[in-house]
This record gives structure tokens, sequence and C-alpha cells, in this order.
């Protein structure tokens, strides 16, 4: 081995590059090395030499293309990546959006719808109370079916006395006006109907003045007296 180095030295002093001198050194040589590697071992029996792969440290153009590829890639998958966080964003805007409005219309859902000041509970002059529902169903005691709507200032109650082939339908028709605070109506009959027959005549200028859940009728009702309307006098 001292004798290849020499040989090898020789070279380097004679102006030849360093791969040249390995170059020619190892066509006499082969065993030669720089590196201080043992040289490649004899292959196994029944097997031909394969000499060792030379690493090139110098990139090929062909990794240098797919180097570039693997970049592009990279940038592409990057904007790909940007659009569907954008899009994204888009969908869970989209969604809140619908659940505020659904969240808003359960709100107003919630609001009790506005009532006819009608509703409640009304007490007559004898103690008797007149319940108008928010269904549209009227109470008076009585215990019968009945009905009432407001149309303008006339105010229409139906009721079913009785049951079977001896119930008897009762139509009152009345005008109504309320006190400037709504806790008083006065009602004056304008028409009534018993079975279709007119019995208008049977109250004919009969006018009342209900109390809106009064405790005390007198004391309650001295404050409107005053300002009963004049088509109830």
């Amino acid at each position: 081995m001292s004798e290849a180095i020499s040989y090898h030295e020789d070279l380097i002093e004679q102006g030849y590059s360093e791969e040249e001198a390995l170059e020619h050194t190892m066509r006499y040589f082969p065993d030669f090395s720089l590196d201080g590697r043992k040289p490649d071992p004899a292959p196994p029996p029944g097997f031909e030499y394969i000499p060792s792969e030379k690493i090139n440290s110098e990139e090929s153009p062909e990794m240098s293309y797919n180097l570039d590829k693997l970049v592009f890639k990279a940038g592409v998958l990057f904007d790909n990546s940007k659009l569907m966080l954008k899009d994204n964003k888009r969908i869970v805007y989209s969604i809140c959006g619908i659940l505020v409005g659904l969240l808003v219309i359960y709100m107003v859902l919630q609001i009790p719808a506005s009532t006819h000041p009608l509703e409640g509970s009304w007490t007559k002059s004898d103690g008797q109370v007149f319940t108008f529902n928010m269904d549209g169903t009227f109470e008076d005691g009585t215990g019968n079916d009945a009905t009432w709507e407001i149309d303008g200032d006339m105010l229409t109650i139906k009721s079913t006395i009785g049951t079977g082939d001896d119930s008897v339908e009762v139509v009152q028709i009345l005008k109504q006006g309320f006190s400037s605070d709504e806790d008083a109506i006065w009602l004056k009959w304008t028409e009534l109907t018993i079975d279709g027959q007119d019995e208008t005549s049977e109250v004919e200028n009969a006018c009342i003045l209900l109390i809106k859940d009064s405790n005390s009728y007198s004391e309650d009702a001295s404050e409107y007296i005053a300002k009963t309307p004049s088509w109830c006098e």
C-alpha cells in the first residue's frame, strides 16, 4: 500500500489534480483509498464482483426538477388549504346566522300575541262575572257553551243553552265602549235572537257597566258613573 501512496503523491507533485491522481493510482492499485477505508471485500463464493456505487455529491437535473415539483405542489396545497378554510368560515358564519335567526323567531314566538282589552274577567253590578277568554270562548257562570268576537265597536256573544233537541241558540249583539284606562266597559244590546227569533224588544235600551278584575264593584264603578257615554244613558 505504501507503493500506491508514493505513486499517488508523485502524481500530485507532477501537477495532476486530486481526482486525476486518484483515478490513475486506482488503475494500477485497485485497492488504493484516500479515506482510510478498507477495500471492498471479495464476493461470496458463486457471486460476481459488484463494485460500490460512486455517490455523486452534485445534485442531478432530475432531482432538481423533482424538488421544484414538490415545492410547487406544496404551494398549491397551501393555497387550497386557505381556500378551504375560507369556505369553512363562510359555512360557519352561515350556520351561525341561521341559528341566530331561529333564536330570534323563537323569542318572537314567546312574546304573547297582542291581546284585546276585552280579554279577562269583568264584574256586573249584581256580582255576576263575565270572562272573555283569549281563545274566543265566553263564560258567564252558567256553564253554557259560548263564544265571543269583536268587530269594531260591536260585540257578538253566541251561546248554546241546554243540550240535544232541547238546546237553544242565543245570539247577542252589543255596542261596546271602553273607558280611557280600559278598566271599565259599557255594553248596550242592539240585537237579541233566540233560536232565530228576534227578541230585541226584551233588552231594548238596556245598557250595563262592567268593571275589570273588580274586588268591590260599587267602589270601583263610582269613578266611572260620571263618564258614562251618551249612547248608554
